[in-house]
């Protein structure tokens, strides 16, 4: 096994786009995500995976957290907050606060747990607010480009 093949496999998985946002020593910090899901509606829990090395991970850790989860018009939010070498101060030029205008649904959270994976660390956050945002349809990603939903293949 390798990570290669690991991460070929991966890229045919879509999954969801989020930013994860948090007040730091240095200043406001995000980071571009899709390694995010709920894991317990009672309590209200979720977990995000962040890179080790990325300059949001002491920001979330110290919490509390945002999780903005985006919208098909945001690839550019998306690609800004991927942006591994932009200062606190370039990152939110153009943004007022960690919650970021626009998206979908907003997830304020409190950090109770992570464990260290490889070089990820996987940080719990109890949902402390949820609340919706803009209409619209989620960012995708699949096979390294951004996708909209399509129509639905079964409806219920």
């Amino acid at each position: 096994m390798t990570a290669i093949s690991l991460r070929d496999v991966m890229r045919g998985f879509p999954q969801g786009v989020v930013v994860v946002t948090a007040e730091g020593d240095e200043g406001p910090r995000g980071v571009t995500v899709s390694s995010f899901t709920s894991v317990s509606l009672t309590p209200p829990r979720i977990l995000v995976c962040i890179m080790k090395e990325s300059r949001a991970h002491s920001a979330i850790a110290k919490g509390p957290f945002v999780v903005n989860v985006l919208s098909e018009t945001q690839c550019t939010v998306s690609d800004h907050f991927a942006s591994p070498k932009l200062s606190s101060e370039e990152q939110f030029a153009e943004y007022t606060s960690a919650k970021l205008d626009g998206c979908l649904g907003y997830l304020h959270c409190r950090v109770v747990g992570e464990t260290e994976q490889g070089d990820h660390t996987v940080f719990f956050g109890e949902v402390e607010r949820a609340e919706m945002g803009d209409e619209g349809k989620p960012l995708v990603f699949w096979a390294r480009e951004y996708w909209a939903l399509g129509e639905a293949v079964h409806k219920r």
